[in-house]
């Protein structure tokens, strides 16, 4: 699919957002793998104050019959909107939640509105929270997805003859 790349359109969403405002000597936006590599982001967080973006890429598809030539696939992708908090005071983690919940609903606007998007994402999207990430972070995060037409013949230069 070349019409959208996650780590790309996450890294630019993270240099716009003001309240994110990624740059190359104050990092604020990561790659992760899937969820499971969200563990891996303990290091390169031990040194960041504010509000972050990790864009989530597992590579998960769902693929339907669409009954005549092709597939409809259906990728998803997973933008986290986190802040660090203080453990030993609650309501920095409940207002952390409240602050992420907003800039995640600014990227899930930006996406409606992104035209080189309107004809592929869908329409339904999921806001949950997360947390603790690496020291402390808390936020939430989006999950959407985007169809994909996918035709689906037999490369014969896969198979053994």
């Amino acid at each position: 699919m070349g019409i959208y790349n996650h780590f790309e359109y996450g890294k630019q969403l993270a240099i716009q957002l003001k309240p994110i405002s990624h740059t190359e000597a104050k990092p604020r936006f990561f790659e992760a793998f899937g969820l499971e590599d969200l563990f891996n982001l303990d290091d390169k967080l031990s040194s960041v104050t504010g509000m972050i973006l990790v864009a989530v890429d597992g590579y998960e598809s769902d693929s339907q019959d669409n009954g005549a030539d092709s597939l409809n696939d259906t990728l998803q992708f997973t933008f986290i909107v986190a802040r660090n908090t203080i453990s030993d005071r609650p309501q920095t983690i409940t207002a952390a939640f409240k602050e992420c919940r907003i800039v995640c609903k600014q990227i899930r606007n930006k996406l409606f509105h992104d035209p080189k998007l309107l004809s592929i994402i869908n329409r339904s999207t999921q806001i949950n929270g997360i947390g603790p990430i690496g020291d402390n972070f808390y936020g939430c995060m989006i999950t959407f997805s985007i169809q994909e037409g996918e035709d689906f013949f037999i490369d014969e230069t896969f198979w053994n003859q």
